[in-house]
């Protein structure tokens, strides 16, 4: 579906999308030692073949940990900038990611930024948030090994009892490092790229965020709407709203939209006829006795990774946000697990037994999140949602919230946004984190609000060439409907049938 708001902004943009996701002025000297905001120049931390022919700078954004409390503490961001090879003046881009916490822009993106042809004219700006990736402090990494030895685990009051005890340490360890808690929160996230745009020397730029970072561009989009040329929102967490609250139903539709996709496809209907009743049935069974999994870890050492009803809803959650090469080997995976080669399928659904790489600094997730999203409001919403939600999908409480934290954000940092900065938004049928849904809820205040939905794709995916076409033509020219018939060509995911067909990498 795509809908389109006229927009009342004008800017003049290009972007040039090359395989991978995913522009001049240069680095303002250090101002002086002690003011806040500064950029320190230092070395790239990133090297291989890709960094060889490009220009980039690197450094810290040292910015106060606190905006608004009394602190002499301060925190350093890593930034990368991808020089233009031949500038024009075009605005530069900044790339938000995900998280909040994980690993980071710079290594997710460093790599694809310097291949691709984005930087041809343009300034490319990737950095870590606080508490993410690169940038220091990186909160807690005692209790990432922990929650990481945990994830192989069958729940129990043991394992409960352990991810307790971390979280209860990660906050004495951050209470005598002197580490805010209250300052790892979304407003400051924004405050600190405000403050990067301006020791960048930039008088506007284009952002793009996903999922968690297009949470943050909101933000930024009400905070510093001067310094803003356009704003792409993929996949984009709500800021109006608790989309983790309201995950039970995403997750249940999501899956309902595998059940149907399958069956409007001849091979995988005929393959598994009985699709929706065999989930569940694999639900009640791993649920009622789970399956132990020998992995192969650190070479010769084995592990048991265990396999619960809980645990392969969150394992086709995984794949529903992966590559369509998983996302097509849904069905195949809840049938075998039901009715075919069990062992096989868990051991598809198990990997090594490590956990995503998005999980990585979850103290950092779960302290920001908890503060922009949690309380009785939070609490309502999950409570409505669960007793609509069937059984597998429904979630628990979020009480370690209240651990995390003694107190969350005003409700008044939770209203919708109402700006006139062209936007494009882009989501994917199967994503049960942020589905479309949301976004018409997010673009319902927006003046000048594009939105596409691609059908092949989930929670945000590596683009597919129809997609990079929409986000290129709207980054030259925010101010026109960007030109989407590419998605009524787009083929449905062929779900895979078949083992043969899964090693293949091929469908039916």
């Amino acid at each position: 579906m795509v809908k389109y708001s006229a927009p009342i902004r004008s800017s003049t943009a290009c972007l040039l999308i090359a395989g991978a996701l995913l522009s001049r002025s240069a680095v303002p000297a250090a101002v002086a030692q002690g003011a806040l905001p500064r950029f320190e120049p230092s070395t790239c931390p990133l090297s291989g073949d890709w960094a060889r022919n490009v220009r980039r700078d690197c450094g810290w954004l040292i910015v106060p940990e606190s905006r608004s409390r009394a602190s002499t503490s301060t925190i350093r961001l890593a930034v990368e900038v991808f020089r233009a090879r031949e500038p024009t003046g075009a605005p530069p881009l900044v790339l938000l990611h995900g998280g909040p916490g994980g690993q980071g822009g710079i290594r997710l993106y460093s790599a694809g930024v310097a291949r691709s042809s984005l930087p041809q004219r343009r300034d490319v700006v990737v950095y870590d948030q606080r508490g993410a990736g690169l940038s220091e402090p990186r909160l807690c990494p005692s209790y990432d090994s922990i929650a990481e030895s945990v994830y192989r685990l069958r729940e129990s009051p043991g394992t409960n009892a352990l991810l307790a005890g971390a979280q209860r340490a990660c906050i004495a360890e951050l209470g005598k490092k002197h580490v805010d808690r209250l300052a790892y929160n979304t407003a400051e996230s924004a405050a600190d790229l405000v403050d990067l745009r301006h020791a960048l020397g930039y008088s506007s730029w284009i952002i793009r965020g996903t999922s968690y970072g297009a949470r943050l561009a909101q933000e930024v989009m009400l905070r510093d709407a001067n310094g803003i040329s356009a704003v792409v929102l993929a996949s984009p967490v709500a800021r109006s709203f608790p989309s983790r609250a309201e995950q039970p139903l995403s997750t249940q539709r999501a899956m309902e939209q595998v059940f149907v996709q399958c069956a409007r496809q001849p091979a995988c209907r005929q393959a598994f006829p009985d699709l929706e009743p065999d989930f569940y049935a694999a639900y009640a069974e791993l649920t009622a006795s789970p399956m132990g999994i020998p992995v192969m870890r650190s070479g010769a050492h084995v592990d048991t990774v265990w396999l619960d009803g809980k645990r392969f809803v969150r394992g086709l959650r995984d794949h529903l946000a992966g590559p369509r090469t998983q996302l097509a080997l849904i069905p195949l995976l809840v049938h075998e697990l039901h009715t075919g080669d069990r062992l096989r399928a868990a051991r598809e659904m198990a990997g090594d037994g490590s956990a995503p790489a998005l999980l990585e600094g979850r103290p950092a997730r779960e302290i920001i999140t908890c503060y922009d999203t949690y309380g009785p409001a939070y609490r309502k919403t999950l409570d409505s949602a669960n007793a609509l939600a069937r059984p597998p999908f429904r979630r628990a409480p979020d009480r370690d919230c209240e651990v995390w934290l003694p107190r969350f954000a005003d409700s008044s940092l939770r209203a919708p946004v109402h700006s006139d900065i062209p936007t494009l938004i882009i989501t994917g049928a199967f994503d049960d984190r942020t589905p479309t849904e949301y976004a018409r809820r997010i673009a319902a205040t927006l003046g000048a609000a594009y939105q596409v939905e691609l059908p092949d794709e989930g929670h945000d995916p590596r683009p597919s060439a129809c997609h990079a076409a929409i986000l290129a033509q709207f980054i030259e020219n925010p101010t026109r409907q960007p030109d989407t018939t590419c998605v009524a060509s787009i083929a449905p995911i062929p779900f895979v049938t078949t083992w043969d067909n899964a090693r293949d990498g091929g469908g039916t």
